[in-house]
């Protein structure tokens, strides 16, 4: 996930927007987000067939 790797490069308080369009994403973005220690802002948001993820970093 490319969004893991953009997170590593972030400061702490800064929050990462992230756009998918696939449908397993709006699992698996936030599992793999707070798996990995950062926190999902808000439930992830659909508009369409795109759904937005705000991911911050806290540590």
């Amino acid at each position: 996930m490319y969004a893991l790797d953009a997170l590593k490069t972030m400061r702490i308080g800064e929050v990462l927007e992230v756009i998918a369009d696939c449908p397993q994403s709006f699992r698996s973005v936030p599992e793999e987000a707070v798996k990995h220690g950062y926190e999902l802002v808000i439930a992830p948001e659909k508009d369409g067939q795109d759904l937005y993820f705000y991911i911050k970093v806290v540590r």
